[in-house]
């Protein structure tokens, strides 16, 4: 499970679209769905595809949390997206 952190950090349930170039080939329009992180130091996230993916069920990535570019939490209010900002002890 993600470690506990500022509610601006990656949760499970998130929509993430990564930064170009990423170590997985995704284009920066591409969508997942953060699952969790790994190690549990929360330095690399866990993604699958959207549930309505025909791959869904087959598919999974870890990617660095610096390769986030966008997410996006529902909430009681509606949604938001906003880009996150590295940890202190994230940024080397």
């Amino acid at each position: 499970m993600l470690c506990d952190r500022h509610a601006d950090r990656p949760q499970p349930g998130d929509t993430a679209q990564l930064r170009s170039g990423n170590s997985i080939g995704a284009k920066d329009t591409d969508s997942f769905v953060i699952v969790e992180d790994f190690p549990r130091t929360g330095r690399h996230l866990v993604l699958n595809l959207p549930i309505t993916h025909p791959a869904h069920d087959d598919w999974a990535a870890a990617v660095p949390v610096e390769e986030i570019a966008t997410l996006t939490r529902l909430e009681p209010t509606g949604s938001r997206t906003w880009t996150p900002v590295p940890e202190p002890d994230e940024l080397q």
